[in-house]
């Protein structure tokens, strides 16, 4: 089946992705970067207003009814990519599955208060999907649903959540007596616990989240409910294949730099046989993810047949190149790759994160 040129960007999408590298390279330097990952929320506040109310960014995909912008998930790539060039540590992404999760579930007096409200930044949302092993199911870390007089509630635990700490809501998966069901729960419901999963990672926060019979709103079930879980699991593959061409993209340009002003033996190393032909297969695995990320997010644009294996492959793709590249960068750096000053360990840290994987 044919689709649009997976590769080329349109005006809009070239206008949103030179406006938002030029203000992340403006206002996030690798001083400033490291100063919010300090802070409680482990990233700066303002500046993820600021991008919500100037780009729109909170309200990317959620779509125009409810206050956002609706974007397809091609031009939500080129924003991805952006963010995960300059390793931005706030919570777009975390939000942004949140809803796409609460749009897939139905529930329309649930999508109505809250997605115009994650669409202005005011609320933070995140999806608590993921068992001890990192994957999404809804039996993932044991997550049950019972009903009392009182109304829904949730007991169980859940891994690597993006934002946990920050989220105003979160979307459940979680089994009940009549099988998947997907739950929404609000930030200090009794019996929520939300505590720091630490991990290689220092650009992206994780949670651990656990409910003690928590109250929670039913947004659906059955197959609406593996919808929306699956929904969300999508957007987060597309969503990682982006960021690694971001990341590696950024590894590339900062070699390449390194290379032409360090000299050994009166030559720039990057004349060395050896020096080049890494950053040749640098470059070579920039197009290649590149070219997958964009051309999963385009399929699924389009409602391609295939979009759900391009996803995948393109999650894979990227993880792997990711971790190889972020590797050789680290060495071709030298000593100063692997000390604490040098932003490469940064990037080799999200390139190893479990969320970089298919």
């Amino acid at each position: 089946m044919a689709i649009r040129d997976s590769f080329a960007l349109d005006e809009v999408s070239r206008a949103l992705q030179d406006s938002l590298r030029g203000l992340l390279a403006e206002q996030l330097s690798s001083a400033a970067l490291r100063s919010s990952l300090d802070t409680d929320a482990g990233y700066d506040i303002r500046l993820h207003a600021r991008l919500a109310a100037e780009l729109g960014l909170a309200g990317l995909t959620i779509p125009a009814e409810f206050g956002g912008l609706g974007m397809s998930q091609a031009e939500a790539g080129v924003v991805h990519t952006e963010l995960g060039r300059a390793l931005y540590p706030g919570p777009f992404l975390a939000s942004s599955l949140a809803a796409v999760a609460l749009v897939e579930a139905g529930d329309a007096a649930a999508a109505r208060y809250w997605l115009p409200r994650l669409a202005d930044g005011s609320v933070t949302g995140t999806v608590a999907a993921a068992g001890e092993d990192g994957h999404f199911s809804p039996g993932s870390g044991s997550v049950q649903g019972g009903r009392s007089a009182q109304g829904w509630y949730l007991r169980g635990t859940r891994w690597y959540v993006i934002a946990g700490h920050v989220a105003g809501m979160i979307v459940v998966p979680a089994v009940t007596e009549s099988g998947p069901a997907i739950f929404l729960v609000e930030a200090g419901s009794p019996g929520l616990a939300v505590s720091r999963q630490l991990g290689l990672d220092l650009t992206r926060r994780l949670c651990v989240v656990t409910f003690d019979t928590t109250p929670a709103c039913l947004l659906g079930q059955g197959q609406q409910a593996v919808a929306a879980l699956d929904r969300a699991e999508h957007e987060l593959l597309l969503a990682t294949a982006a960021e690694a061409a971001g990341g590696i993209g950024w590894c590339l340009d900062a070699t390449i730099a390194h290379v032409k002003d360090r000299e050994q033996f009166g030559h720039p190393i990057g004349s060395f046989q050896a020096v080049a032909g890494s950053c040749v297969d640098m470059l070579a695995d920039l197009q290649s993810v590149s070219a997958a990320a964009r051309y999963a997010a385009v399929a699924s644009a389009d409602g391609v047949a295939e979009a759900r294996a391009a996803a995948r492959d393109a999650a894979l793709r990227g993880g792997e190149a990711y971790r190889g590249v972020t590797e050789s960068a680290t060495r071709l750096f030298g000593g100063n790759g692997f000390t604490w000053e040098h932003d490469a360990h940064l990037y080799y840290r999200r390139a190893w994160s479990p969320l970089v994987r298919a």
